[in-house]
């Protein structure tokens, strides 16, 4: 394989959601690819029928996939997705990739101050190309367990076409509990929705004046780009 330059190296958060019956072939796919670490959990699509060319997201058990790459393999293992998946078929799922930043600060410590400098240039590049070419986001939401169907009304009504629910926790401090009113540890659902970027806002709004911190909801609404997209088409 050809050595990529540095810039197609900016790691990439791969995130899918397919149907349970092809886990098989994302864990075949993600060995393959040299994806030695990834996390995996079970969702339910939300987008009703009629609109599932949207999303490609039927209601029952979704797979959601996260994983890590570097950004020069997204373009093969998206192929190889839609080869083995079919992802560009409506109902089978999708694929984004989102740019990661959290790690990013802990790698450039480490490195010397040239390096250092290099790396914060090609982040601040990768961060302008973003905004220029991204035509969707992912809208992350946690609210308290059983306020998943108050989310998505809300995102419908403001114009979102789905999305996908899972069940987890969240752990808060002290702080947070006696600021918001929210207990320390509280059974979550989370709700994932992507939706056009144009429309982000107004839909995160809508969120957040239904299901907000200071409703019952007791709800965090955020927002990351995605830079590529398979399943999203049509």
């Amino acid at each position: 394989m050809q050595q990529p330059d540095s810039s197609r190296i900016l790691p990439r958060a791969l995130l899918m959601v397919t149907r349970e019956e092809d886990q098989a072939k994302i864990d075949k796919i993600l060995s393959t690819a040299d994806i030695p670490i990834y996390f995996q959990a079970r969702g339910l699509g939300t987008a009703p029928s009629e609109i599932m060319d949207i999303l490609g997201l039927s209601g029952g058990a979704k797979q959601v996939t996260m994983g890590f790459l570097p950004k020069y393999m997204v373009k093969p293992v998206f192929e190889t997705l839609n080869e083995t998946c079919s992802l560009r078929k409506r109902g089978h799922g999708i694929a984004v990739t989102i740019p990661i930043s959290g790690i990013q600060n802990h790698m450039l410590r480490v490195l010397k101050d040239e390096a250092r400098e290099a790396m914060e240039q090609m982040f601040r590049g990768d961060e302008i190309e973003m905004k220029e070419k991204s035509e969707y986001s992912l809208i992350w939401v946690s609210v308290k367990s059983g306020y998943s169907d108050d989310v998505v009304d809300a995102a419908r009504a403001a114009g979102a076409k789905g999305g996908t629910v899972m069940k987890g926790r969240r752990r808060n401090s002290e702080r947070i509990q006696q600021l918001f009113g929210i207990s320390v540890q509280d059974e979550q659902d989370f709700v994932m929705i992507i939706v056009p970027k144009a429309r982000k806002a107004e839909i995160m709004s809508a969120i957040s004046a239904a299901c907000g911190t200071r409703t019952d909801a007791h709800g965090v609404v955020i927002s990351l780009p995605i830079d590529d997209a398979l399943g999203l088409e049509g």
